[in-house]
């Protein structure tokens, strides 16, 4: 590997809503760390391509941070591995951004399952075998040469239990990179989880590193939820990992940026200011990070820890099983080599990852049909609604985008009617004006109800009376950027 990082500094994922904030503070914040695929828009019609708008792109050309790129949505560590339908757009942006290199997760995401090719949900861990080694780098090399930039993989987060036939994680992580020759975005707050939950011990993990093939490091702040520590993005970075993090990053000769992470929906409650304050905890580390004397990769693979079974589970089974758990099915999907048999501790791995995915499907509908959302708590009350989100989620498969998600509620409401005064226009409403914002074009849409008259009540907390009945009412929406609606009659 020939590539040096340029010392970029520290910096943080940029959200939309911190747009000013970074702009404002580019002393403090140096390098802004874009995902693509988190600003980009998917049509409804089937096999649509996701999509981002040239106008949202130039606004981010004028950034004054220099720019990276962090893939989220086509990780590399699965035999389905996208390098055709997301990519070409994301190496316009990355080539547009000018950024230096780029980055995605070493996960699963998409698996076989009754209906062909389907999104699990979340990132899932590949199986860290031998031949999940040659898989992984295999798509790397792959999406190195699409994508024509210096490519990192991310180290991630595990919730299951070690088993017998895998790799200890950090050496993993090696083998991969040295296959690959490629760099690492080293995320210590998900090592710091792993760490927390049991999995493995970090100084074990980190000791087995390249370090010198380290480009980047991501922070952030753990959350305790359903008993175990989750890779949140939710809050501050934890003291004893800024400890470590401190120790750690003055070891790494090729480090070009050390980038903190917050969720979007996270960031009203954790604060701007709590961010700057976070971001100064940053420039410190990397304060420490530029002692370290530049050195270029050893090439040579590392000798492997023996296993102490062989890997009798090959990468194909191992999703197979992760499709068997993680999707709604008529039946199980056979596993073609000796039968896995699940652990306890894989149950209740399985149990979290399904807990997880309902969390952010139903994020994605609260958010995107915000409103509909406050009609049915209104109608119902919490418990009710609940059940009814659990409902949804037990009957449908997960998809890919947000917007697909809250399009997928919609039509689940229409197969199962309520009787919420106002629900079914306030659903209709809102899927049109989202299949507007995804489709970039003008919707029309009959309703029987005053939408405003209806926001109005909902807002006040009352349910829409016969005083926003407006039958025969035809709106006409557009989205490009903000929403414009027009009344035909």
């Amino acid at each position: 590997m020939t590539f040096e990082p340029p010392r970029l500094g520290p910096g943080a994922i940029y959200l939309r809503s911190l747009d000013g904030l970074f702009r404002s503070h580019a002393d403090l914040i140096k390098v802004a760390e874009i995902e693509p695929q988190s600003l980009w828009t998917k049509g409804t019609a089937p096999g649509s391509l996701p999509r981002g708008s040239p106008g949202e792109l130039r606004h981010l050309q004028a950034l004054p941070q220099t720019i990276l790129t962090h893939g989220v949505g086509c990780p590399i560590g699965g035999t389905i591995c996208d390098q055709a339908r997301q990519v070409p757009q994301f190496r316009a942006w990355t080539e547009a951004l000018n950024a230096p290199w780029t980055s995605e997760h070493l996960s699963i995401f998409h698996v076989r399952g009754p209906s062909g090719e389907q999104p699990c949900g979340f990132l899932m861990p590949p199986l860290q075998t031998e031949a999940g080694v040659s898989l992984a780098a295999r798509n790397i090399t792959r999406r190195a040469a699409a994508l024509g930039k210096p490519f990192a993989f991310e180290t991630g987060v595990n919730y299951f239990a070690p088993r017998s036939c895998e790799m200890p994680d950090g050496e993993f992580f090696r083998a991969v990179a040295e296959a690959a020759d490629c760099g690492i975005l080293l995320d210590l707050t998900n090592l710091w989880a792993n760490h927390k939950n049991g999995r493995a011990e970090i100084h074990d993990v980190l000791v087995r590193l390249p370090f010198e093939r380290v480009w980047e490091v991501h922070l952030a702040g753990l959350e305790f939820a359903h008993g175990h520590w989750l890779d949140a993005h939710s809050n501050g970075i934890d003291d004893e990992l800024v400890d470590i993090a401190s120790d750690v990053v003055a070891d790494l000769p090729n480090l070009g940026a050390i980038i903190f992470e917050i969720a979007p929906d996270r960031i009203d409650r954790f604060g701007e200011r709590n961010l700057l304050l976070e971001m100064e905890k940053v420039h410190l580390l990397w304060d420490r990070a530029r002692g370290a004397a530049r050195c270029t990769s050893n090439t040579k693979v590392s000798a492997r820890q023996a296993l102490a079974e062989p890997a009798t589970l090959s990468p194909e089974d191992w999703e197979r099983m992760l499709a068997n758990r993680m999707l709604q099915s008529g039946g199980p999907l056979p596993v073609s080599t000796e039968q896995l048999e699940l652990r306890r501790s894989d149950e209740r791995a399985f149990s979290l990852y399904l807990q997880l995915v309902a969390s952010f499907r139903r994020g994605a509908v609260a958010e995107l049909m915000e409103n509909t959302t406050r009609l049915l708590l209104l109608g119902m009350g919490e418990s009710e609604l609940r059940w009814l989100m659990d409902r949804y989620v037990a009957a449908t498969p997960p998809v890919a985008f947000p917007t697909d998600e809250a399009l997928s509620f919609r039509r689940f409401l229409e197969e199962n009617p309520l009787a919420i005064p106002g629900l079914e226009d306030l659903s209709k409403f809102e899927s049109t004006l989202i299949a507007a914002a995804a489709d970039g074009g003008s919707m029309q849409v009959e309703l029987s109800k005053d939408i405003d008259a209806m926001l109005d009540e909902i807002a006040m907390g009352r349910l829409p009376g016969p005083s926003t009945d407006r039958p025969g009412t035809v709106l006409e929406i557009a989205v490009d950027p903000v929403p414009v609606v027009r009344m035909i009659h």
